[in-house]
């Protein structure tokens, strides 16, 4: 089984589903590795006859540069670094694009992703045709995946697999927000609570250095490696 997510789609859902846009910047993180397991269960919960194995974690992000916003930068490395230490994880960044006047008084416009959800795109469709993986769940609520979701479901109707599931945040209210659905193709939602939520949170603060003894050392968060 293979777990795609594109990453900044499922920090800020989150952040949208459990806590308030206010809140600290670690509000909505989560260990990936955790997530791809709750997924893989919740598949295989629904399967009880096949056995499944998560076997990578495929994660999409924008990056800040190092010229633009060392602090950002490092963040993330400190981040992505985390996640490497598990052989499942398999992390593909992408440079934010920056406005020309970044950095002045006057600019209002922020840095955006770019081309993120075509290589997610691209490896859900092309992953599925080599035959890495038996059931693929994508987590994301853009809608500009919707072509590659929808060529892998025809793929599983007339083929049999592989089997395509996508997964989203479901709020405290009970209300699911946006999720990507099909034309007149079934598509199925692997929908996740609070109390999923609470079980691969990640409130590790990576704008801050660890110390020699491996704590972190408790300094303002200035939040400024997070894709606006």
């Amino acid at each position: 089984m293979y777990v795609f997510l594109d990453w900044q789609n499922v920090y800020m859902r989150a952040r949208e589903a459990f806590h308030s846009l206010s809140d600290p910047v670690v509000k909505g993180q989560v260990d990936p590795v955790d997530l791809g397991h709750v997924l893989t269960a919740d598949y295989a919960r629904r399967h009880p006859d096949d056995d499944f194995e998560l076997e990578r974690i495929c994660i999409y992000r924008g990056a800040p540069t190092q010229q633009h916003d060392a602090k950002g930068y490092a963040a993330v490395r400190r981040q992505s670094a985390a996640w490497r230490t598990n052989r499942k994880v398999d992390l593909h960044l992408s440079d934010l694009r920056y406005p020309l006047d970044w950095g002045s008084e006057g600019c209002v416009d922020k840095p955006r992703e770019k081309g993120v959800d075509v290589a997610l795109a691209l490896d859900v469709v092309t992953l599925g045709l080599e035959g890495m993986y038996d059931v693929g769940i994508v987590m994301s609520a853009d809608y500009d995946l919707k072509p590659a979701l929808d060529y892998m479901v025809r793929r599983r109707i007339s083929r049999g697999e592989p089997d395509i599931e996508v997964a989203a945040w479901k709020g405290d209210d009970g209300s699911k927000p946006l999720r990507i659905r099909l034309d007149n193709r079934p598509l199925y939602c692997i929908w996740l609570d609070r109390q999923a939520y609470w079980g691969v949170m990640d409130e590790r603060d990576y704008n801050v250095a660890a110390t020699k003894d491996g704590l972190r050392a408790t300094v303002p968060r200035p939040g400024s490696w997070l894709p606006r």
